[in-house]
Order: C-alpha cells, then sequence, then structure tokens
C-alpha cells in the first residue's frame, strides 16, 4: 500500500505540474496587438525610446521578392512608429543601395544623439559585404529625411544596440567554412563602437566606416560558430540585449540556439572573445520540450528581471533569468501556438519584442524559412501583445 501511496502522490503531482504549465501558459496568451497596413509586410526590428517612451518599427518588406528584386520595386522598408493603442503611421521610407535597388532595415536603436541607428540588411540582395549601418537623423522625435551611412561592409547586418555610450551589432554570417562541415556549418560576430567613432562616422565631411565581416577586424568583440542542430542552418548571433543592472550583454544564434553573455570587466569595459556559452541545444537533450534551437531577437525587461527570446522556429517565446559568470541559463516557455496566420494575435515567427508597462509587444515576421513550424506568409504584417505583469 505504501509503495501504490507513492506512486499515486508521485502521479499527482505531475500532473498538477502539467496544468500548472497549461493555466501559466493560458494566463500569458497572446491577443493582437496591430494589424499592418498592406504596403507593411515582414515587419522585424523593434526600440523603445527611454526618453520619450515613443516605440519605434522597422519593416523591411523582403518576403515579396523575385530574382533578388522587390515585386513592387516602390515597396521599399519603412520605419514606422507605433502608438500603444496598436494604430501606427509610416515615417520613412528607406534609401535603396545603389548595388542592388533595395533597403532592407532591420535592428534599429536610439543613440545618444536621439538618432535613429538601423541595420540595413542586403544579405538578401548581395552576398558580397553590402550591409550597412544606417543614421536615420531625427529632429523632435520625428526623421528629417537625411539617412546617412554610419558603416559599411558588413555581410548580414541584424541588431543594432546602444549601451553605457557603446554601439554593438550583430553580423550574423562570416566568410568561413569548415572543410569538412561536420562539428559547425556557420559563423558570425559582435562588433562594439565607443560613442565617440561611431557618431561623426558618415557625416560632417567624415566617410563612414569601413568595416571586415570577419574576427580580424578590430571591432570586433566576440566570434562565435554555429553547429549542425536542427534545421542545419548556418546563421550566427542575431538578437542583442544588455542587462542594465550588472552590464552583462547576451546573444544568441539563430540557427542553433546557442545562447552568449559577455560579462563585463571591472572598469565596465569589454574583453574581446571573452564570451560565454551560457546555453548549449546539442548538449540539452532532451530537458526542453519542444527543442530550443533558434534565438532571433532576444531582451531584457528590467521590471521583471527576465531575458526574453523569440524562438521564430517553435513560433514560441521563452525567457530566462539573468545568468551569473559559471551558471547555465534555465530556459522557460512563455508562450507558444502552431501555425497561424496571426490575426487572432497567435505568434507568427515572433522575431523581435519589447515590454512597455508590463505589455510584451511581439513583431511577427512571418517569413518562414526550412522547418519552421510557420509555412507561409499572410499578408499584411501582425504584431501580437502579452500581459506579463503577473509574471514571477
Amino acid at each position: 500500500m505504501k509503495k501504490t501511496f507513492l506512486t499515486a502522490s508521485l502521479f499527482t503531482g505531475f500532473l498538477f505540474l502539467i496544468c500548472a504549465g497549461l493555466n501559466a501558459q493560458e494566463n500569458f496568451k497572446p491577443k493582437l496587438f496591430a494589424k499592418l497596413a498592406p504596403c507593411l509586410y515582414n515587419p522585424d526590428g523593434l526600440t523603445v525610446c527611454e526618453k520619450t517612451g515613443k516605440i519605434f518599427l522597422n519593416v523591411p518588406n523582403f518576403s515579396q521578392v523575385e530574382n533578388g528584386k522587390k515585386k513592387n520595386s516602390n515597396q521599399g522598408g519603412y520605419l514606422v512608429e507605433l502608438k500603444e493603442d496598436g494604430s501606427f503611421s509610416i515615417l520613412l521610407e528607406y534609401p535603396s543601395l545603389a548595388l542592388t535597388g533595395q533597403s532592407g532595415p532591420m535592428g534599429l536603436d536610439i543613440g545618444p544623439d536621439g538618432n535613429i541607428y538601423t541595420c540595413d540588411n542586403q544579405y538578401f540582395y548581395s552576398k558580397d559585404h553590402s550591409s550597412r549601418i544606417l543614421r536615420v537623423v531625427m529632429k523632435d522625435g520625428k526623421p528629417t529625411g537625411e539617412v546617412q551611412v554610419a558603416v559599411e561592409g558588413v555581410k548580414l547586418a541584424n541588431a543594432v544596440m546602444w549601451f553605457r555610450d557603446r554601439m554593438f551589432y550583430s553580423d550574423s554570417c562570416f566568410d568561413t567554412q569548415d572543410p569538412n562541415a561536420e562539428k559547425w556549418i556557420g559563423s558570425g560576430g559582435v562588433f562594439m563602437f565607443e560613442k565617440e567613432e561611431i557618431l561623426k562616422a558618415g557625416k560632417d565631411g567624415n566617410p563612414p566606416l569601413k568595416l571586415k565581416s570577419a574576427d580580424v577586424d578590430s571591432h570586433c568583440l566576440a566570434t562565435v560558430k554555429v553547429q549542425r542542430v536542427g534545421r542545419s542552418d548556418p546563421t550566427g548571433p542575431d538578437g542583442l540585449t544588455a542587462d542594465s543592472n550588472t552590464g552583462v550583454i547576451y546573444f544568441g544564434n539563430f540557427g542553433n540556439g546557442q545562447l552568449y553573455a559577455i560579462y563585463p570587466n571591472a572598469d565596465g569595459s569589454y574583453t574581446k572573445n571573452s564570451q560565454q556559452c551560457i546555453y548549449d541545444p546539442a548538449k540539452a537533450g532532451k530537458e526542453i520540450d519542444p527543442p530550443f534551437q533558434c534565438c532571433d531577437g532576444i531582451f531584457f525587461d528590467k521590471v521583471s528581471n527576465k531575458i526574453f527570446i523569440n524562438d521564430s522556429v517553435a513560433n514560441a517565446i521563452r525567457y530566462f533569468a539573468p545568468v551569473k559568470q559559471g551558471e547555465k541559463a534555465e530556459i522557460n516557455v512563455l508562450a507558444i501556438n502552431d501555425d497561424t496566420d496571426g490575426n487572432d494575435g497567435s505568434l507568427d515567427q515572433p522575431c523581435e519584442c519589447v515590454v512597455v508597462n508590463g505589455k510584451m509587444i511581439i513583431v511577427n515576421f512571418d517569413w518562414p524559412f526550412p522547418g519552421m513550424k510557420n509555412t507561409k506568409v499572410d499578408l499584411p504584417g501582425t504584431l501580437s501583445v502579452i500581459d506579463i505583469s503577473s509574471l514571477k
């Protein structure tokens, strides 16, 4: 009887954990935040101005591309302002790169000069290091119409972040290969610039900074490789975020879900190639169900003290608590759903998120790659929202 009682107790406990998990996901079920205009699809980068609270979104419009060009040449990439009620307005159409005739605005952030810095990802049009970091000149919270080129020579510009008077960006694809491609199939890196250098680049007669898309460049802070895991996607570092309490920088690989932390030195500086892997999907086994193998955008929320991951492969938002040196990240699921068109607010290949007043605003990229839950593009683009004010 005693053995039977223990077994029943364990079974009851197991059911409790399952129900608790289901209830938790139901509590954080995403709802529709915004349905964009017909000319806005594949929304991507999202940021909030700390001083004004304004929310800015980049929309690159990638999916309607044939033979390296958008079907409608007048539909370039756009800068959009979002309101907390889900309304929006188009502020700017980004200028095209002369070489490709295209623009690809992805990650963006506000610089200390009040201007918007944007990753212009040209990788889908030209793989010959044509991506750039652009500076959208702002005045009174609105673009003046002037867009400057601050950095050139990037291969796959993805995320950009200003933190403690430094600018960081991720390059998701380096020109490196493994002869047998057994252990790793891709690589990329994170770059860092001091404020004084980047603020003057590309304006007042100064040329843009010309970078080398490889770890040999002096600005390359971290270099990582992509293992052959899951979908065998070679894409490296994607999202970037920083814990404003500790100064720790977090980023992850889009292709395999490896997560990394860069811990600051005592004086607040960062040392090249000092990143530490805090989660490795190749070693996780069946610890996480469904498997976590993709880190798209990543965001630190100071109020909840959580780092949120946009898992665009599994249509999920995951999270973990800040990680001390030597520790590993414990990944949790906040929300997850099957393939969807996003019209009811369900996650439709989430790629970026921010938290504003306890509400998580989530961007649905909705441009599927092989092996993803998302199987087709549904126009126009959508954004989801989750109330996380009760998250513990």
